[in-house]
């Protein structure tokens, strides 16, 4: 029988050592990104009482549940996105805030960045600051949230945020490289797709 918390205790600071040095190779405004090995655990699974949005920026949705993430989160989540509390284009971004922050990865934030695959929570401070928290977390935790989350679906991202409205802050969160199933497909962001122009009908 697997000893787990050794395991979790040795994954959790091979994967922080991953983490600083990809933070550090990353040029500024590019995602760094922390992907582990596959890694042989069950599926997560909603319970009652869950918390998706902790989940979901945490890495720790799996591929059954994440085509239901969003709506999952808007139950859970009723006050907080019932709607957008700023849109963007290019790069598509819904960005809402929360009534109460919430924390992970070792940070805090009440605002919440959702891209077509990403789950990122909005930081204020330089990214220094906010990977240095995110370290800390690592380090003090053998129940890190990494061992177990990450494998070839779920990596880690954090970067410089440079979307209006959110200069100075850092986006940290998780990228679900899931493909075929985008977070942002919601009839109601029909505006966000160019518009099919009928061809012109041929001359006689």
């Amino acid at each position: 029988m697997r000893n787990r918390s050794s395991n979790k205790s040795l994954l959790g600071a091979s994967l922080y050592a991953c983490a600083c040095l990809s933070v550090a190779q990353t040029p500024a405004g590019k995602p760094a990104t922390v992907a582990a090995p596959p890694i042989a655990v069950p599926p997560p699974v909603a319970s009652a009482g869950a918390d998706a949005l902790a989940d979901a920026l945490t890495c720790r949705i799996s591929y059954e549940r994440y085509p239901g993430l969003m709506q999952e989160i808007r139950d859970e989540r009723e006050e907080d996105f019932r709607q957008a509390y700023r849109q963007h284009s290019q790069p598509m971004l819904d960005v809402y805030r929360l009534e109460e922050p919430i924390s992970a990865w070792g940070n805090e934030s009440d605002v919440i960045v959702i891209a077509p695959n990403r789950v990122m929570m909005a930081v204020q401070g330089s990214l220094d600051a906010v990977t240095a928290q995110l370290e800390h977390a690592l380090e003090q935790s053998s129940e890190s949230p990494l061992s177990g989350a990450l494998d070839d679906q779920h990596a880690l991202v954090i970067f410089n945020a440079d979307a209006p409205g959110l200069e100075g802050m850092v986006l940290l969160g998780c990228e679900y490289r899931i493909p075929d199933i985008s977070l942002l497909e919601d009839p109601a962001d029909a505006w966000r797709k160019h518009p099919v122009v009928p061809a012109l009908p041929a001359k006689p």
